[in-house]
């Protein structure tokens, strides 16, 4: 792994302020501004929104869109280095910031602030979505309480920890707009707290889907479509959740400074998503992936993927020649200094398009009675096309934002056509949301989890199956060894990357 001491660093410094009683704190520090910070919840709630969604692009591109199978990745795709280390980082930098959000939730009950309580209660929830999604059973009712004395918190099961964050949803959506304060800061929705509302009752029911090999979701699913009045959901790509960037330094989407060796060298478009995009002749293919070096001044672009799981992408396809790299909306400036975009990309932490394929899904199988699969299907399929036509910038060459829009006959074939047996028509829902979450954090790979599609085969040199989980951080059985143990037990296995998480069952 790149940077490993600096990581290893990072990751100590985190654990001494996750794990140290900070009560001295405040009165050492007599900054004005971080003062300023500790008064007013305007102040922190930008740099908790940006770095929690940076990271959630970070974490897709470098792992979770390789363990779901739509991005290849020389380094990463045999799963061997899938250590501790990189686990540490994606759990405690979202448990640091949950402390801030914590700080901002008690700022926000002393000055009678609902909406801004009632944001933070949402990016809390959707932080705990992420952590235990990819480990299991977590610190939950305990995290963050160093202030109460309590430096090393006790693990819950994952159904509490949902049942927990459904009910800060709930709260969190009553609260929104029972105040009248203008939420500063707010780089996410400007300042608009129904989308704030719609983005709460989107995770809302994602949860409960997800949930749904456990637990019937029906009620409390159909509580939340049948009444928009109280419960308003995404109604388009205007309102999801999704962080616009800007062209100003330091505010760019962060692959735009990115690495351009990790960009150009080590990872590629897979073949999984190369095969499937191409069998139903899907725009999206040149949205998701650069032509391949070898056919990109030919004026008949190719497009090629690589397998995870091979130790040399060099001996595949004859090489980088015949390779496809990620699309260029998602390249940094190194790699296209002429045609790579600071903002056209956006971190997307919910999309109206899963939210579609969330209600059709449940639709289908019942859990719902309002509206109908077909519609909600077709809704998601085509808000992608749209959407990403209205993301490519003017002077892209390719794919202009034109290219993007399929023809009719895109959803009169067998592959996209609502028809079929219940189980064609649930394929086709999974396969269309498994391509619509391409770099969402790590949801494309638990909603690849929860139904096994597509199929997904480990590589000839990979440790011979699909992580299903991340394994907990190192340190935790160096620290809180105890609570680890027992967070083991609520896992119901032992702490490795084939232990499925509560709601993964077949």
């Amino acid at each position: 792994m790149k940077n490993i001491l600096s990581n290893i660093l990072i990751g100590l410094g985190t654990v001494l302020l996750l794990f140290s009683c900070t009560k001295d704190f405040e009165e050492i520090n007599t900054n004005p501004n971080q003062a300023d910070r500790l008064t007013n919840p305007g102040l922190l709630l930008p740099s908790i929104i940006r770095e929690t969604s940076n990271r959630n692009w970070d974490n897709s591109f470098d792992r979770f869109a390789v363990v779901s199978d739509q991005v290849a990745n020389q380094f990463a795709s045999t799963f061997l280095d899938w250590t501790r280390l990189d686990s540490d980082r994606f759990f405690w930098s979202n448990y640091d910031k949950i402390k801030d959000l914590d700080k901002l939730i008690a700022i926000s009950e002393e000055q009678g602030l609902a909406n801004y309580k009632g944001v933070a209660m949402v990016m809390r929830a959707w932080l705990f979505q992420g952590i235990t999604d990819n480990f299991g059973a977590i610190p939950y009712t305990e995290a963050g309480k160093a202030q109460d004395d309590i430096n090393f918190p006790q693990y819950d099961s994952q159904e509490m920890v949902y049942a927990g964050i459904l009910s800060e949803l709930e709260t969190a959506n009553e609260l929104l707009g029972s105040t009248s304060e203008v939420v500063v800061g707010d780089i996410l929705y400007n300042g608009d707290i129904s989308g704030w509302k719609k983005f709460a009752n989107g995770l809302r029911l994602r949860i409960l889907l997800r949930q749904s090999g456990r637990k019937d979701p029906s009620a409390e699913m159909q509580q939340i479509v049948g009444n928009p009045t109280v419960y308003p959901i995404f109604t388009s790509d205007e309102d999801q959740a999704a962080l616009q960037y800007l062209t100003d330094l330091g505010n760019e989407h962060p692959s735009f400074r990115g690495n351009v060796s990790d960009w150009a060298s080590s990872s590629r478009l897979t073949t999984t998503m190369e095969t499937i995009l191409k069998s139903m002749d899907d725009p999206r293919l040149a949205v998701f992936a650069m032509p391949t070096p070898a056919s990109a001044n030919t004026g008949t672009p190719e497009y090629g993927g690589v397998p995870n799981g091979i130790q040399d992408i060099e001996q595949w396809n004859g090489g980088s020649a015949n390779h496809s790299a990620i699309g260029l909306l998602w390249a940094p400036q190194q790699f296209a200094p002429d045609m790579a975009s600071e903002n056209a990309a956006q971190s997307i932490l919910m999309s109206y398009s899963e939210l579609q394929f969330i209600l059709a899904e449940a639709r289908e199988l019942g859990y719902i009675t309002s509206g109908t699969a077909e519609t909600y299907y077709l809704n998601g399929v085509r808000n992608q096309f749209d959407y990403y036509a209205s993301r490519i910038p003017d002077h892209f060459v390719l794919p202009t934002a034109n290219q993007v829009i399929p023809p009719a006959t895109y959803y009169t074939q067998d592959s996209v056509a609502y028809t079929g047996t219940q189980q064609d028509k649930l394929n086709k829902i999974y396969v269309q949301k498994w391509l619509s979450l391409f770099l969402v954090g790590s949801e494309a790979w638990s909603h690849w989890r929860r139904v096994g599609v597509p199929e997904i085969t480990p590589g000839p040199n990979s440790v011979g199956y699909i992580p299903v989980r991340y394994l907990y951080p190192a340190d935790e059985q160096r620290l809180n060894l105890e609570n680890y143990n027992e967070g083991v037990k609520l896992l119901g296995g032992p702490d490795d990357l084939t232990t499925p998480v509560w709601w993964d069952v077949d």
